[in-house]
């Protein structure tokens, strides 16, 4: 069997094929598209992590090697980077992508924000952060299982002074 996928305009379909070349079927997927996509995007605006989240979610920063299991984890991360160790803080999306027959949101921000609070071992140092990043999203249903961030480390802290 195989998946063939295109995409045409705002419209995506994929197509199963059976071993032979018979087609099984020609499926729309704009409305899993739409969905992954409102998941992703609704959940950079709010941080919601109880109505964006699975129970057993899991979020992993990459750049600084954390893992975090479960939404009181996960809510505690956007705690710190949201309000305790940034404030104001706030994401500006650039782009948001999804893909239907993954169930992926992809994406791309900047954050932004003043350093305010203690984080990672070091005192607030009152600067003004701006730093590019992605976030990947594996939604399932209407809700985020497995959530990873990428952004430049050292950028990080080149900005923070450090």
């Amino acid at each position: 069997m195989s998946l063939i996928r295109f995409a045409r305009g705002q419209f995506a379909f994929s197509l199963i094929q059976r071993r032979g070349g018979e087609s099984m079927a020609q499926i729309p997927t704009t409305a899993t598209t739409s969905r992954v996509r409102e998941v992703t995007a609704g959940f950079s605006k709010s941080h919601d992590v109880d109505a964006y989240f699975a129970d057993d979610a899991e979020y992993d920063v990459l750049p600084l090697g954390q893992h975090y299991q479960g939404k009181e984890q996960i809510k505690g991360l956007f705690q710190v980077f949201y309000r305790d160790a940034f404030s104001p803080a706030r994401a500006e999306i650039q782009n948001v992508i999804a893909d239907a027959e993954t169930r992926i949101g992809v994406l791309e921000f900047t954050f932004k924000g003043k350093h305010v609070g203690a984080q990672l071992g070091f005192p607030a140092t009152n600067k003004e952060v701006e730093l590019p990043m992605v976030a990947v999203y594996h939604v399932d249903g209407d809700r985020i299982r497995k959530a990873r961030l990428y952004f430049d480390a050292a950028a990080f802290m080149r900005q923070l002074g450090m």
